[in-house]
């Protein structure tokens, strides 16, 4: 009796402690969302392990998508500015800033234009994780260039002067780890998602010299919403940076050149706006088309590179010219420049047509109203209501004969890629450079090049630079590719990359955001070969 009786005083106190322990996640849910969050970290890394087994097979999944609303931290003062941006005292507020759905439902853009747009938003990918892990990084990770000592300009860098004290530091840490290719670092301060995307958001729209850093970024947080680490995203460029500088700033004087002997802003601004859209052609296909460098370097471009050409070279020029977003039919930027008497809009990519006009050149907000509604940030920028310089030029009726030689069309610049893709039929399956894909309905050949071998792969960033390379010119929404790397002991590394999602970094965000494509589900399958090097078999689908 004595026993049972101790198992029913045992049971009971189980059962009270239950009790007890629904009564205090009833009233207070945190630590049953706090609870729950480990137990799904938990289960995160278990199913890791489990996947680490595998190892000579590996599925990652990118996609480019918008901050997780569940991170907003902001009281609601600081709602009421898009996230915490500072308050200044040109700027337009939240409540006479038309842009609702009812103000760009209204819109009416004229037909010649429709379509020239191209601007895509800033976007995020964000990774949550255990506190314990953001711990860790925060040991182990540098805060890179911190930027403490930089100051900005707010008349020529708008978006700084907009946000607050926390994301300035932000801002300032971004551009001078940009400046230094330093891609991966710990924030500066203790901040939220939305100060990230403010502080990046700021810094890509105020900085169109730094065209290598792609307008995508990650970054990892913790269930709390702070933010652990930052990775930048850089463009193709940043391969070999010097030489892409050299050839933006000689592209950019070649415009600057014309217009010498003007001596009012307003001259140079016309100059400048005419010479731009005679030389660049819209190309919604256009390579780095977000970025100044298409427009300048390559000649084609859409609005984005539009506006960040023409906000660059004017910059060039001391005249204060700020990239602006928002939508005229669809996601659209353009610039605001000012000049003596305030400020303006121009919308260079609208005037470039045949003939090129001045439709949408200094105007005022009024006159924007019917096909232009900023958003975001750009809500905040100053009104445009500047009047000396509107209406005073004369649209050709004709298209005028140019007067000044059309630059050739510039080579893209070199890349690390050397692989050549062709397509046959299947011949026998040896071990030699060319190896054969499967799950396709021709064979797909490639030579790989590069490495320390003659014809393998020996280095994880060749690799990256392969896998880019053999996906960025095909359109399938599935691509398949063969790539042989020397030995074992790189195949586990360039494991571990997809494990950690280096791979986001190393090649597909890249892709992504060179393709305008928003997810990329990738399978890679390592099959040992007689030499002791492995044959990595690729499989992407693209959404």
């Amino acid at each position: 009796m004595r026993i049972v009786e101790k198992v029913l005083y045992g049971f009971g106190g189980l059962l009270a402690l239950i009790l007890l322990f629904i009564a205090v996640c009833h009233y207070n849910p945190e630590l049953a969302v706090k609870i729950g969050a480990n137990r799904k970290a938990d289960a995160a890394e278990t199913e890791m392990e489990s996947d680490i087994r595998d190892a000579n097979v590996v599925n990652t999944t990118v996609t480019l998508g918008t901050l997780p609303a569940a991170q907003n931290t902001q009281t609601p003062e600081e709602s009421a500015l898009t996230g915490s941006v500072a308050s200044t005292g040109n700027a337009r507020t939240a409540d006479n800033a038309d842009t609702d759905e009812s103000a760009e439902s209204r819109l009416k853009v004229p037909g010649k234009v429709a379509g020239l747009s191209g601007y895509i938003p800033v976007k995020a990918t964000g990774t949550e994780i255990t506190q314990t892990r953001a711990d860790e990084i925060a040991k182990e990770l540098s805060k890179g260039e911190t930027g403490s000592s930089l100051t900005f300009d707010s008349d020529l860098y708008p978006y700084y002067a907009i946000i607050n004290e926390t994301q300035r530091a932000l801002y300032r840490q971004i551009y001078a780890n940009a400046n230094a290719q330093n891609r991966h670092f710990a924030p500066v301060e203790d901040v939220t998602a939305n100060d990230l995307k403010n502080a990046f958001t700021s810094v890509v729209n105020d900085h169109p010299e730094l065209f290598w850093v792609d307008t995508v970024y990650k970054y990892q947080y913790t269930p709390k919403g702070s933010v652990a680490d930052i990775t930048l995203v850089f463009n193709i460029t940043a391969n070999n940076l010097d030489s892409s500088k050299a050839e933006f700033e000689a592209a950019a004087k070649r415009i600057t050149d014309e217009t010498y002997g003007s001596y009012t802003d307003y001259e140079k601004e016309r100059i400048v706006h005419d010479t731009l859209i005679g030389r660049v052609k819209y190309d919604a296909n256009a390579p780095m088309n977000q970025s100044a460098y298409s427009a300048l370097v390559y000649g084609r471009t859409v609005c984005s590179g539009y506006a960040r050409a023409l906000q660059y070279v004017l910059q060039q020029l001391d005249i204060p010219c700020y990239y602006v977003t928002g939508y005229a039919g669809e996601n659209h930027a353009w610039n605001i420049v000012k000049l003596s008497d305030g400020y303006y809009n121009v919308d260079s990519t609208w005037d470039d047509t045949n003939p090129n006009t001045y439709d949408y050149f200094n105007c005022s907000d009024a006159e924007y109203a019917s096909d232009h509604v900023r958003r975001d940030l750009s809500i905040y920028l100053p009104a445009c209501e500047g009047n000396r310089y509107s209406g005073l030029e004369v649209n050709p009726s004709v298209t005028p004969p140019s007067t000044t030689p059309t630059p050739s069309t510039p080579s893209t610049p070199s890349t690390p890629s050397t692989s050549t893709t062709t397509t046959t039929t299947p011949s026998n399956n040896t071990t030699t450079d060319q190896t054969t894909a499967t799950n396709t309905d021709s064979i797909t050949v490639i030579t790989v090049r590069g490495g320390g071998d003659e014809n393998y792969i020996d280095n994880i960033n060749d690799y990256f630079n392969e896998c880019f390379d053999s996906m960025i010119d095909r359109n399938d929404d599935v691509i398949t590719f063969d790539l042989i790397v020397t030995d074992k002991k790189l195949w586990d590394t360039i494991y571990k990359a997809y494990d950690r999602g280096d791979c986001q970094e190393g090649y597909i965000d890249r892709y992504l955001v060179e393709k305008h494509k928003n997810a990329c589900s990738m399978r890679v399958e390592a099959v040992p070969r007689t030499d002791g090097s492995y044959l990595l078999r690729h499989r992407g689908v693209i959404s």
